[in-house]
């Protein structure tokens, strides 16, 4: 693995026990190496595979048949003859592939750990097999990891008050019960007086951008803004995070659309 299967962030190895750095990336190294791991740059020695080194933990064996060393995990390239090296893809035959690097990822996985690419959706919901692209939401449970559609998961809670978002296959093998948000009727109050009800956002505030800026600068901060919460960005958040998305999704477009009818108005 190079990334992180649940974040996608570029796994670093620190140096430890004082060991030496590589010229070329800085990544540490040992001194028994012949090549760095992190960029696979020669370091012109000739020393014996080994399966062990002080600070590494090198359980795997090298990809190469001419090799006979050991690497770790998180090494991309062998410290002994620098053949590149790739986590084992997935062999099940559902698993999606990475659109990054077309490596085949673990259902799990949300992450390629190759390359670093957000993992594509499988096609169905683990659970009930419901197609993924015609449900209302899908989220990942926090504790298989598989992706599954709104009507399989929820919110649980474990003993010792942990609370996590499960499907119902792990909710019952933990023993989780469902957590109920039943919030008391909030007693009525008159409406203020017109003076002093807060005045609605204008859309330039909307938009983040000052009364009177050119139309080509608020559609630059308006195509910035709206990429933040498309669909696919939210796509493995859970149901109330999306209807929030959803929520300043419809705002952005109204202001865009207000002062774009202004622009063509005053234009006219």
């Amino acid at each position: 693995m190079r990334c992180c299967p649940c974040c996608g962030l570029e796994l670093e190895w620190e140096a430890e026990h004082g060991n030496p750095l590589c010229d070329a990336c800085g990544a540490p190294s040992y001194e028994a190496f012949n090549a760095c791991w992190a960029c696979g740059e020669s370091f012109e020695e000739e020393n014996e595979a080994q399966d062990s080194a002080e600070g590494y933990a090198l359980d795997f064996d090298c990809r190469s048949r001419r090799c006979e060393g050991k690497v770790a995990w998180l090494m991309p390239y062998c410290p002994w003859c620098a053949t590149a090296q790739r986590w084992r893809p997935s062999t099940e035959e559902s698993a999606p592939a990475c659109a990054g690097c077309e490596a085949k990822l673990e259902p799990t996985w949300a992450f390629c750990t190759a390359c670093g690419e957000e993992a594509p959706l499988p096609e169905e919901c683990f659970s009930c097999a419901a197609s993924l692209d015609q449900v209302d939401c899908a989220a990942r449970c926090e504790h298989c990891r598989r992706m599954v559609c709104g009507d399989c998961f929820g919110d649980y809670a474990l003993p010792g008050a942990r609370e996590l978002l499960l499907c119902t296959a792990c909710a019952e093998e933990l023993g989780a019960r469902p957590l109920v948000e039943e919030e008391p009727p909030e007693p009525e109050e008159p409406e203020p007086p017109a003076a002093a009800r807060p005045a609605p956002h204008s859309p330039w505030e909307v938009l983040g951008v000052a009364p009177g800026t050119p139309l080509a600068e608020v559609k630059q901060a308006y195509l910035a803004l709206i990429t933040q919460y498309h669909p696919d960005k939210v796509a493995q958040l859970g149901p109330k995070l999306q209807a929030l998305a959803a929520e300043e999704t419809r705002k952005l477009n109204q202001a865009w659309s207000e002062l774009r009818q202004r622009a063509d108005r005053g234009s006219a």
